[in-house]
C-alpha cells in the first residue's frame, strides 16, 4: 500500500501529479511469483478514503500488509498502519522505503508497526511472507528491524540483489490503468504513460540525495534486452507510448544505452521517452541515437549556478553544463534543468546566480525547489549535528515547502520565496511561454500547465 496524502490530518486529497509506485509493483510481483496472493492499493495516487481502505482490509483479511513511504509520507504511513490493524487485528504490518531505511528504529517505535525493512524490498518481503505462511520466526529473515521488549532487534544484513534481470517485471495488472496516472507536464503525455527503472544505486553520492544510502554506491544495471523487453510488453499489452526512466542516470553506460536505442528501433516501438542524466555523460553520437529511438526530454540535475558550488556539489563546470544543454537541443531533444536553493554555502548572491544561469544556458524547461536534508543524506547528518534542523515533523520535508532548517547566510523567507521567484523569472519570457503554449494539445495537458503556473505565485 501507499498511504493517501493528508491521512495524518484526516484531509485526504488526490495529488495532481502521480506516477506508478514501481517499488510496490516489484515487491508484489516477487511475492506473487513465490505463490502468495497479492493486492496493491495505490491509495496515494487514487486519493483513497479511510472508509474504502478499511473496507478493503476487512474483506481481504491479509496476513501481511506492506506500506511504502517517502519521508514526507511518513506521518500518513504511520496512521495507515493503525487503520490496517483496526481492520485485521492479527495482520503483520511491514513498512519500507527510503525513510524507513534511513530511520528503521524510529519506524518501529509506534504500536502499529511490526517490522521495518532496510533497503530494497523484493526478496525481503518474499521471505517475510514465506516465514508467516510457515510459522517461522521473523528473526531468521535478513534485512529487518523488529521491536522487542528490551529494544529493537536488527536481523542479519541482506546482500543487495546484483541480478536485476532476474526480477519479474512490476505487477502492472495490480495497479490502476496506465491512463489513470498523470506525470509532470515537462515529461510530455502522448497516450498511456509508465515509469521504468533501468538500474539501481548511484556512484556519485551527492550530499543531498538518499539514493546511495538506499540502494548503494555501485550502479547495478539491467541488461538492454531486459529493459526493452519490459517496454515492449507495456507497449503491446498496456498501450503505453510514453515512458520515463526514473533511475539517476540511465545513460551512464554508453554501450548499454546505444544497445537500448538499437533494440527500440529494431522492434519498431512507436514510443516517446524521457530520462535523467548528468551533463558530463552525454555526447553527440549518444544524443543522436537517443533522438532516433524516441527520446524527447533529458532532465539534468544541475542544482546551482555558482561555479564553485557547482564543482563542489556536482564536480562539473558551468561550461560543461551549458555545452550539454546546447548539444541536447541541437539533437532535437528538450533539455530540462533541476535546481535547488539552500546548500550550506548558499548566499543571496549565489541564489541569484542560479536563477540567472537557468535562464542563460538555453533550457526548454526548469524545476526549482528548496534543498531538503532528507534522512539518509549527508546534509541531514550535517544539519542535525550542527543543531540547524528546525523540525523533524516529516510532513514538512517538502522541496516546495518552507525550509526545515536554519541557514547560516540566508533567511528562511528568502529561501522559501526563491523557487517562486525563479519560476517567474524563467517562465515569464515570451519565447519560453510560446514554446510551452505549443505543447498544450489537450485539456488534460492544459490543466497540468495551469496547475504548474500556481507554483509561481502561491
Amino acid at each position: 500500500m501507499t498511504p493517501p496524502r493528508g491521512l495524518w490530518k484526516d484531509e485526504i486529497e488526490r495529488p495532481w501529479i502521480s506516477t506508478q509506485p514501481l517499488g510496490l509493483a516489484y515487491v508484489a510481483a516477487t511475492a506473487r511469483q513465490a505463490g502468495h496472493e497479492v493486492r496493491i492499493i495505490d491509495a496515494y495516487s487514487m486519493g483513497t478514503t479511510t472508509s474504502d481502505i478499511r473496507n478493503t482490509i476487512k474483506s481481504f483479511q491479509p496476513h501481511v500488509v506492506g506500506i511504502s513511504s517517502l519521508t514526507p509520507q511518513w506521518p500518513d504511513a504511520r496512521k495507515l498502519a493503525g487503520i490496517v490493524k483496526q481492520g485485521a487485528s492479527k495482520v503483520l504490518t511491514v513498512v519500507g522505503g527510503p525513510h524507513v531505511t534511513a530511520l528503521p528504529a524510529d519506524a518501529v517505535s509506534g504500536p502499529d508497526v511490526d517490522v521495518a525493512v532496510i533497503g530494497e524490498g523484493e526478496e525481503t518481503m518474499r521471505d517475510i511472507c514465506n516465514a508467516v505462511a510457515a510459522g517461522v520466526d521473523l528473526e531468521t529473515v535478513p534485512g529487518l528491524v523488529i521491536p522487542g521488549e528490551s529494544g529493537t532487534v536488527t536481523t542479519a544484513t541482506r546482500n543487495r540483489n546484483m541480478d536485476l534481470d532476474g526480477l519479474p517485471f512490476p505487477a502492472h495488472d495490480l495497479l490502476p490503468e496506465p491512463a489513470f496516472y498523470n506525470p509532470f507536464p515537462a515529461w510530455g503525455k502522448s497516450g498511456n504513460f509508465s515509469c521504468i527503472i533501468s538500474g539501481r544505486g548511484c556512484p556519485y553520492n551527492c550530499c543531498f540525495c538518499d539514493v546511495t544510502a538506499q540502494q548503494g554506491k555501485r550502479y547495478r544495471l539491467r541488461g538492454a534486452g531486459n529493459i526493452v523487453d519490459e517496454m515492449t510488453w507495456l507497449y503491446r499489452d498496456y498501450a503505453v507510448t510514453t515512458f520515463s526512466f526514473r533511475d539517476p542516470s540511465m545513460i551512464c553506460n554508453r554501450k548499454r544505452l546505444l544497445e537500448i536505442c538499437r533494440l527500440i528501433n529494431e522492434r519498431n516501438l512507436d514510443i516517446a521517452w524521457t530520462c535523467s542524466a548528468r551533463a558530463n555523460e552525454v555526447d553527440a553520437e549518444m544524443l543522436s541515437a537517443m533522438k532516433k529511438a524516441g527520446c524527447r526530454l533529458i532532465q539534468y540535475g544541475i542544482e546551482v549556478g555558482n561555479a564553485a558550488m557547482l564543482e563542489e556539489i556536482k564536480n562539473i563546470t558551468r561550461e560543461k553544463v551549458a555545452t550539454a544543454v546546447q548539444a541536447t537541443r541541437q539533437a532535437g531533444i528538450s533539455a530540462h534543468g533541476y535546481f535547488l536553493f539552500g546548500f550550506v554555502d548558499e548566499t543571496p548572491e549565489t541564489m541569484q546566480e542560479t536563477i540567472d544561469f537557468s535562464r542563460e544556458i538555453g533550457l526548454d524547461s526548469a524545476g526549482f525547489g528548496v534543498m531538503v536534508p532528507f534522512p539518509g543524506t549527508q546534509e541531514f547528518e550535517r544539519y542535525r549535528a550542527e543543531g540547524l534542523l528546525l523540525t523533524e515533523n516529516w510532513y514538512d520535508y517538502d522541496v516546495m515547502g518552507k525550509p526545515v532548517y536554519r541557514h547560516k547566510h540566508v533567511t528562511r523567507e528568502q529561501l522559501a520565496n526563491a523557487p517562486r521567484r525563479a519560476y517567474r523569472r524563467f517562465y515569464l519570457r515570451p519565447n519560453i511561454m510560446l514554446r510551452h503554449l505549443r505543447k498544450m494539445t489537450s485539456v488534460r495537458v492544459m490543466r497540468n500547465y495551469l496547475k504548474s503556473i500556481r507554483l509561481m505565485f502561491d
